[in-house]
């Protein structure tokens, strides 16, 4: 479930048609080749995750996609953590009937993203939040996949629909 480097390549497919910056674990300020994922770390060389941004021009965006069939589910709980600007972790879970779509619109997000898994089903809303290995997910509003599509809401309901 957390994003890294090992196995990366074997679930996610990367592009962005430019080199990028990004701080390496040393702390320098480096480029990623075109198509080559940046996991950016702070200026001490801690990790900040899988770095996401639209690009200086239309087209220059990170995009990460989930490999089609890797999850398998058809209803899940899809959950999700990233860096806020302030240096906070936040973490958030949908309910979905395509958990597929809903990770790809996550990862499309502008973000250092630091985990992002599914959970076969609906964990139960205890309160606004889901509870996953210890942690608490805060089960969010709608989050748009595009073409006026949404992909599930605070009160547990998966919404899929034109």
């Amino acid at each position: 479930m957390d994003i890294g480097q090992s196995l990366f390549d074997a679930w996610f497919d990367f592009a962005r048609p430019t080199i990028a910056p990004y701080r390496n674990a040393a702390g320098a300020i480096v480029d990623a080749a075109v198509d080559v994922p940046r996991f950016d770390h702070d200026d001490a060389g801690r990790p900040a995750g899988l770095l996401v941004e639209p690009g200086e021009q239309l087209g220059q965006a990170d995009r990460a996609r989930l490999q089609v069939d890797a999850i398998g589910a058809t209803v899940a709980t899809v959950l999700h953590a990233w860096r806020a600007d302030d240096g906070s972790v936040v973490r958030r879970a949908w309910y979905t009937k395509n958990p597929q779509a809903t990770i790809d619109a996550c990862l499309g997000q502008a973000a250092h993203h630091l985990q992002i898994g599914a959970v076969p089903g609906y964990r139960p809303n205890l309160g606004g939040f889901v509870r996953f290995r210890g942690a608490d997910w805060q089960l969010t509003e709608l989050l748009g996949a595009g073409g006026g599509r949404a992909l599930g809401d605070d009160d547990g309901r998966a919404l899929i629909g034109a």
